[in-house]
């Protein structure tokens, strides 16, 4: 597969090569950039945009071969850079691996809080970074950072965003959380935070931790190698946005790649639905789509958070008065639109992905939860996950019955 490499602020293709002999040991063709203006220190930026940089990503995409997509990999600020090359090139890209940025939103700088000097972004004194930024990086090492460091272009910090393709939102990313934690990085989106506007949108998104600090390339980089080997495939999404499970790698990446299946298949199986669709039954049960959405909001947040981690209930279960109505999110979902229900339940999805990368940084899928039964068993992350695909694969057969009913759409 082909794989493009994108550095953050001050470094150039040369930062990678610590992760590079891994990454094409697997088999896959690397293409590190150095981005315009970005060659010499003493290089003229003046006239250096975000625009060339875009460009500059965009012509080595368009430079691979058109047999397959390929595979972005984007450190810090290059993740903005990377967001909008996919908005460019929506379809040839399999998936984007951020590491310690985000996706850019549109109309808002690439980046903040760094002072210019004329025409450059110089690298500022270390004492101007958090502790855990630098976590990894000894004095030999940070020596070794300041000697490479490339000023970079100005343009960087005032030119906005741009944006205009939804079907940026179809493209898998994976967040890569180095020196914050991913639970930290989905409490700022639920907040509406940082990268919140646009990974909200997006349709396929996992975190990975990989605790260290903001340079894993540099103090991480056969973790961060096996990492995007992991994910080298291209993934195949269906008539209905599903993302099917990978046929290759890690026991995580396929379990978690099947529940993400089983997730988006009861989206699906939603969509486009009225009052009336979502409160429709059919035979002598009572069950109703609107129903299951808010059900499976709930089994979302008592697994993940309530099990694995042992969190106190969040909204709306924590005022809910259960002795009265044991089938309470089924009973009230009749009084939510779809757009109310999706957003709870896609919110719980989102915190169970931050869990589940927290709990797998921690033990693995051998992680037990932190709760256990009265008789003293205690699940582990394998058991959690492999139980989740099973209640929404049961629930999805209800859905594919209900749905029938609804409007005559069948599938699977």
């Amino acid at each position: 597969m082909d794989i493009i490499f994108i550095p953050g602020l001050w470094l150039d293709a040369l930062s990678w090569d610590r992760v590079l002999p891994a990454v094409e040991a697997a088999g896959h063709r690397a293409h590190p950039l150095t981005l315009p203006g970005m060659h010499m220190a003493d290089e003229d930026r003046s006239g250096i945009s975000l625009g060339d940089h875009v460009a500059a990503v965009v012509a080595i995409i368009d430079g691979c071969p058109d047999d397959g997509k390929v595979l972005l990999v984007a450190h810090s600020a290059g993740g903005g850079v990377a967001h909008a090359a996919v908005d460019a090139r929506p379809d040839r890209i399999a998936r984007v691996i951020y590491v310690g940025g985000f996706p850019a939103s549109d109309g808002e700088p690439l980046i903040d809080g760094f002072p210019t000097d004329g025409a450059d972004i110089p690298l500022p004194a270390w004492d101007a970074f958090d502790e855990a930024d630098l976590v990894g990086l000894d004095e030999a090492a940070l020596a070794e950072f300041r000697n490479r460091a490339i000023p970079s272009p100005a343009g960087l910090a005032v030119d906005p965003v741009q944006l205009r393709d939804e079907r940026r939102f179809q493209v898998p990313i994976t967040l890569v959380c180095p020196e914050y934690t991913s639970e930290m990085l989905q409490g700022w989106i639920e907040r509406g935070m940082g990268p919140a506007p646009e990974v909200g949108a997006i349709r396929h998104v996992e975190y990975v931790d990989l605790p260290t600090g903001h340079w894993p390339q540099f103090t991480r980089p056969d973790d961060l190698a096996q990492c995007i080997v992991d994910r080298a495939y291209r993934p195949e999404i269906d008539e209905y946005g599903r993302l099917h499970p990978p046929g290759e790698g890690a026991e995580a990446i396929a379990a978690l790649g099947f529940l993400e299946y089983q997730r988006a298949t009861l989206e699906w199986k939603t969509r486009g639905l009225d009052s009336s669709g979502l409160n429709a039954t059919t035979a002598e049960s009572s069950l109703t789509l609107g129903g299951l959405l808010k059900h499976m909001a709930y089994v979302e947040d008592y697994w993940f958070s309530r099990w694995l981690h042992d969190r106190a209930p969040s909204a709306p279960w924590d005022q809910v008065d259960w002795s009265a109505d044991r089938d309470w999110e089924f009973t009230s979902s009749a009084d939510d639109t779809l757009d109310e229900l999706l957003e709870l339940w896609r919110t719980a999805i989102g915190r169970s992905r931050a869990l589940t990368a927290a709990a797998i940084a921690e033990g693995g899928l051998d992680q037990p939860a932190a709760r256990s039964s009265p008789a003293g068993d205690r699940p582990n992350l394998r058991w959690i996950v492999l139980h989740m695909i099973e209640e929404y694969a049961r629930h999805n057969g209800h859905a594919d019955v209900l749905r029938e009913a609804v409007d005559g759409e069948t599938g699977e």
